[in-house]
This record gives C-alpha cells, sequence and structure tokens, in this order.
C-alpha cells in the first residue's frame, strides 16, 4: 500500500527523527534501517515492519536496484510504503545519497530463555563497551559467521541499532540474538556453564594453546583499555596473540576474528 506523505510534520517522519538518537531507539523499542540491501533482508527474514519509506522520485528510477522492490511493496496488503520528497528524505539519513529507501523496524527481544535454547556447546561473543561502530558490526558479522550462538553487550557499548553500525553488519545482525548485559552479575548468570575467556597483552597462555572450538565465552575489551578488571577476575582462562616485530596489540575485531574462528578449525 503506498501513501503519500507531504508534511515534514507527520507522525511517521517524526518517528524517523526521533529513532536517529539511541534514547529514542530504546524509548520505541524500533530502529531505522537504511538502504536496499538491508531493508530486502530485513522482508526476507519476516521483520516486524512498520514501514518503509522512499523519496517520491525513486518509481520513477526504473533502472535503478531499489526501484526493483517498490511494484511488490506498492502491491503488498502487509506493508506500508510511504513516499516523501527527495529533500525531506535526504534529512532522514546520514549515509548521503544512494541509500534509495528506509524502513521502521520493531527490535527482537531476547532473554535468558534464549541462550537456554541454543545447542549444547555453543559459543557467546561479549562486548564489553565496544565502542566503535565499524568494529562493532565487524565483531557481530563475523561472530555470525563463525557459527556463535549469540553475542552479549555491556553496558558502554556503542549502540548496535544506530545506522552505521547498522551497516557495518552488512545485516548478519539479523541472523544471530544479541542481549544487552546490565553488570558483571548477570553476565556471570548468563554465561554460566561456559568458561568465560579474556584477551590480555600479558598473562595469558597462546591462544592456540587453549582449546576455543566450543563451550567458551569470549571477551572482547574496549579499544584503548582493555577488557575491565572485574570482568578479568571472573575469567576462566586467559588468553595471548603473540606478537612480533615490535607490535604491541591487534584491533580488537582482528584479534576477535581469529579468536572466533578456532571454532570453526578441526
Amino acid at each position: 500500500m503506498l501513501v503519500e506523505i507531504s508534511s515534514p510534520g507527520n507522525s511517521r517522519i517524526k518517528l524517523v527523527r526521533k529513532l536517529q538518537t539511541r534514547k529514542g531507539r530504546a524509548e520505541e523499542r524500533r530502529f531505522v534501517a537504511e538502504g536496499r540491501n538491508l531493508v530486502s533482508e530485513i522482508l526476507e527474514r519476516g521483520l516486524d515492519v512498520d514501514f518503509v519509506m522512499i523519496p517520491e522520485s525513486l518509481p520513477d528510477e526504473t533502472g535503478s536496484e531499489a526501484a526493483g522492490l517498490i511494484g511488490p511493496l506498492i502491491d503488498s496488503p502487509d506493508i506500508t510504503l510511504c513516499a516523501v520528497p527527495d529533500r525531506e528524505f535526504g534529512k532522514l539519513t546520514d549515509a548521503g545519497e544512494g541509500i534509495g529507501m528506509l524502513a521502521v523496524v520493531r527490535m527482537r527481544e531476547y532473554g535468558p530463555e534464549t541462550l537456554r535454547a541454543l545447542p549444547p556447546g555453543s559459543n557467546l561473543l561479549v562486548l564489553d563497551r565496544i565502542q566503535d561502530p565499524g568494529n562493532l558490526g565487524t565483531l557481530v558479522r563475523t561472530a555470525a559467521a563463525a557459527g556463535y550462538g549469540a553475542v552479549l553487550a555491556m553496558s558502554g557499548t556503542a549502540d548496535l541499532w544506530s545506522p552505521k553500525v547498522l551497516r557495518a553488519t552488512a545485516g548478519t545482525v539479523f541472523a544471530i540474538p544479541f542481549m544487552a548485559v546490565k553488570d558483571h552479575e548477570e553476565l556471570r548468570e548468563l554465561t554460566a556453564g561456559r568458561r568465560l575467556v579474556v584477551t590480555a597483552v600479558d598473562g595469558g597462555r597462546p591462544y592456540y594453546e587453549e582449546d576455543l572450538r566450543e563451550g567458551i565465552a569470549l571477551v572482547i575489551g574496549n579499544e584503548g583499555r582493555g577488557v575491565s578488571p572485574e570482568i578479568m577476575d571472573m575469567a576462566d582462562v586467559r588468553v595471548t596473540l603473540p606478537m612480533k616485530g615490535g607490535v604491541e596489540s591487534l584491533n580488537a575485531a582482528a584479534a576477535a576474528s581469529i579468536l572466533m574462528y578456532e571454532a570453526v578449525r578441526r
């Protein structure tokens, strides 16, 4: 169903603006997905979409990739497609030109029962105050690719549902459960039955001497400060990545990728 919107004060436009902030997303339990690829992924997975929004000129751009979705959306009785003036649409995205469409989507809610339902031996990725959107997106993407069961984010971690992080995940965020963790005690409860593995600059065993293939909760710490002291004290296993040539450390996402892919090494 196609709805034409001309007023900047329209309630749907106001909602998209509100969802541009972390506070707004938390209050509404919704997020904005930008671009044809993410919107297509969301529609294919059957996520709960409030509406899809496009610039009013898009249906006339018959050669564009995004335009190929327009016909089916107009004909769908289950999706509301909103066409807004091009200038107004440009104000609703931080990604510049070429986005083509966006969707307002309800967040999936996960709880402890999600972890209990995972197959035996499933690994978890724990993000301890990861701040860079690119790192966060890559970490989630790699966890899904390496077959991890879920991602847990400690308080202080960047917002997964921000447009920049969503783009960095390339849609894989919809393939793996993601849960916020309020404190270290909740982390202890959620990871019970798994070995808590942390990366340490000093005092850890080389990662290839530990079995990281299954049954672990792998903690990746803040880009500048590493794993918090509280979680370090909780750890069952501390591992290091040997460095040569005067290199002091690896990027958080790069280090995590090496460790997570131990799950697929036989």
